[in-house]
């Protein structure tokens, strides 16, 4: 009986196949065995900011060790320290075995000190030993969020991370949450004052500290609170969106309005530099502070400021102190040249400095065969200027292409030139209807 061709491929090809299980089962086999006693598979490792200093890093309960004993014996096994803050002692005592022999307290050394103090325990054991300490595993803690946060209670917390991380993990800070005198409580005292803001604008590590199992975050509620509004770039929510497609430059919004925290001291420049700095169109000269009046029942008064004085020549007699519920406002120029009258595409167009008036009529697509080019104007600031010069055009200037109205003729003419063939048609219809008799 013959067995068909495409059958026995086919038989060939799976045993084939099984050989080769077989063997990579056995290299598998023959490597694991090879890479030693208590040899495990890589552990994906969570981010850390910079390599992890031996003698700045302390231990801590369910933190992951590699221990590697050389000397007279060379071995190496993983271990976990106990919720004691104790790691085993363990040496081997045939190929596949290995026995515990001590256990040592190793929570609240550092790295170092616990690799010093291992190697003094093998010594006992083995003359020559020296044992190296490898980091393999970060212990998860619990951190307690508390006060004005969107999501306060208890979180994991990896004692790389910081103080900002876990609040972001827990919806961030509350709209009357500070963000500059955040209390970090260790051991039942304040260790540390948090300052978010000086962290994310200075890039200071020290506002920011990085937390421990059982430490209490606690965010209370903001001192005072300003608003920041106009030509300004914004932070966070109110920041200004960037140019799209849909927004383009001619377009986009060009002001932000945000609440920002007051703190103690705070001046001008303070305030607006947390709401991300001035925008190159702001108006810089006519900015003020609208201040409620102290004992006014809610009046309010206008305070005029100079924001070059203070940004640009850091005049500090300029550069007044806050008050709680001041609204800061800083007008915005307009950037923009407007088109209108007898153009293909009328509307407004970004100011570029040194275009002219015609420059921008031809940005709108040219005149319409109707536009009387020789009389057009800008409008600027309520005063019309000749077009005849085609002067250079200013930020908030109107170009105006006027209809010329000396072509009178041509509208009638093309009125002629439309109702001439329906008149031809109607009089064609009429002809058919009623027909002329025939002689």
């Amino acid at each position: 009986m013959r067995i068909p061709l495409i059958l026995l491929f086919s038989t060939l090809l799976t045993a084939t196949a099984g050989a080769q299980g077989q063997s990579s089962a056995a290299t598998g086999t023959a490597s694991a065995s090879a890479t030693g006693l208590g040899a495990s598979p890589l552990l994906k490792l969570p981010g850390v900011e910079s390599p992890i200093i031996s003698d700045q890093y302390y231990l801590a309960p369910g933190d992951r060790l590699q221990i590697t004993v050389q000397g007279g014996v060379v071995y190496s096994y993983e271990a976990v320290v106990t919720y004691e803050g104790k790691v085993n002692v363990t040496i081997p005592v045939s190929d596949n075995r290995e026995e515990v022999i001590d256990v040592i307290m190793v929570s609240g050394l550092t790295l170092a000190q616990a690799q010093d103090t291992l190697t003094a325990t093998m010594g006992r054991y083995f003359k020559t030993a020296k044992v190296k300490l490898t980091l393999t595993g970060l212990r998860s803690g619990i951190v307690f969020l508390t006060g004005e946060v969107q999501n306060p209670g208890a979180y994991d917390a990896l004692p790389v991370e910081r103080v900002s991380q876990i609040i972001t993990r827990a919806g961030g800070i509350a709209p009357l949450g500070t963000r500059t005198h955040i209390e970090l409580i260790r051991g039942g005292e304040v260790y540390s004052i948090v300052d978010i803001e000086r962290f994310e604008t200075k890039g200071d590590l020290l506002a920011n500290p990085y937390v421990q199992s059982g430490d209490v975050i606690q965010v209370p509620t903001v001192r005072g609170m300003a608003t920041v509004k106009g030509a300004v770039f914004g932070r966070g929510e109110s920041r200004l969106s960037a140019p799209t497609a849909e927004a383009p430059d001619m377009t986009r919004e060009r002001t932000s309005e945000g609440i920002y925290e007051l703190t103690p001291g705070a001046r001008v420049s303070n305030v607006i530099s947390q709401a991300g700095g001035i925008t190159p169109w702001a108006d810089l000269s006519n900015s003020y502070i609208d201040r409620l009046v102290v004992g006014g029942g809610g009046a309010r008064k206008r305070v005029p400021i100079d924001l070059r004085r203070i940004i640009f020549e850091q005049d500090s007699a300029s550069d007044i102190d806050m008050a709680n519920f001041d609204v800061v406002v800083v007008p915005a120029f307009d950037t923009l040249v407007y088109v209108e009258g007898e153009v293909t595409k009328p509307g407004p167009f970004p100011y570029y400095p040194s275009l002219k008036a015609g420059d921008y009529v031809g940005q709108a697509g040219g005149p319409t065969m109707y536009a009387n080019i020789r009389s057009m104007s800008v409008l600027r600031s309520g005063r019309r200027i000749s077009g005849r010069t085609n002067p250079v055009a200013e930020p908030g200037d109107i170009v105006i292409v006027p209809r010329m109205s000396v072509r009178w003729w041509q509208d009638y003419a093309l009125l002629a030139a439309a109702v001439v063939p329906v008149a031809a048609l109607v009089f064609d219809y009429i002809k058919w209807k009623n027909p002329t008799p025939s002689q």
